[in-house]
């Protein structure tokens, strides 16, 4: 083989690659639609209204909740080196009370099924 062949060789085998590359991508990328499809498939169904109300559940929960109360957290004090108070470490320990508020607001929107067992029958398109 000539040096021009091998170059025309190797370009094209460059470009094979290019190509196969960019196919295996829309491959990963159709994977991942067709994967959050399924994902999705199994979940139940609502209209845009209800899925607004269940936001605005949501907010007014948090909204209600009183962030600002100091027994809602664990504090650690500890003294900087230009003697200054400082907080070393705090945590929000209550969030099974926020849990709750949320949990309450929500469940005001829906109402249980009767049946358990029929689950699978309720949200079925």
């Amino acid at each position: 083989m000539t040096k021009d062949e091998l170059e025309v060789k190797i370009s094209t085998l460059q470009n094979l690659v290019i190509q196969k590359n960019e196919e295996l991508t829309q491959y990963a990328q159709q994977i991942d639609t067709l994967s959050k499809d399924l994902k999705d498939i199994s979940k139940p169904k609502l209209t845009p209204l209800q899925f607004d109300e269940l936001h605005e559940a949501i907010e007014q929960a948090i909204d209600s909740f009183d962030f600002d109360d100091c027994d809602n957290y664990e504090t650690d004090f500890h003294i900087d080196y230009d003697n200054r108070i400082a907080i070393e470490s705090m945590s929000f320990h209550n969030a099974d009370e926020l849990v709750r508020i949320i949990n309450s607001n929500i469940s005001e929107l829906f109402a249980e099924a009767t049946h358990p067992e029929n689950d699978n029958q309720l949200n079925q398109d």
